[in-house]
């Protein structure tokens, strides 16, 4: 039975009830969510792509501040490297026993892993 706009009898022709509100929706609720997680999704997006620090891809390349090597000084550090290479496995010793990971031995009396 029908009372009147005000009454808090449900009016199941216009979905409203209690003084005008409407009943809850659970499709109009989840699209609400989703645009709102959209949106959320969306700022986070746009706060991210502003971060300090990183050039923009399209930003132009910033001038070197050093000069590049001549071929001379490009062939002093190769015979640097290799002299130094050459050093140090000289000190090796030749059998290959040495340490390479710096660790240090395992105490004498323990147990080997299974």
């Amino acid at each position: 039975m029908w009372v009147g706009a005000w009454s808090e009898q449900p009016n199941a022709e216009s979905g409203r009830s209690f003084g005008g509100s409407r009943v809850h929706n659970p499709a109009r609720l989840t699209r609400r969510v989703v645009a709102a997680l959209a949106i959320a999704a969306l700022a986070a997006l746009a706060a991210g792509c502003s971060a300090p620090g990183y050039p923009g891809v399209l930003d132009p390349v910033t001038p070197r501040a050093d000069d590049p090597m001549t071929p001379a000084q490009v062939k002093q550090a190769t015979d640097d490297l290799i002299s130094d290479r050459n050093q140090l496995n000289a000190q090796a010793p030749a059998d290959g026993s040495a340490n390479v990971t710096g660790s240090t031995a395992p105490a004498t009396g323990a147990a080997a892993k299974p």
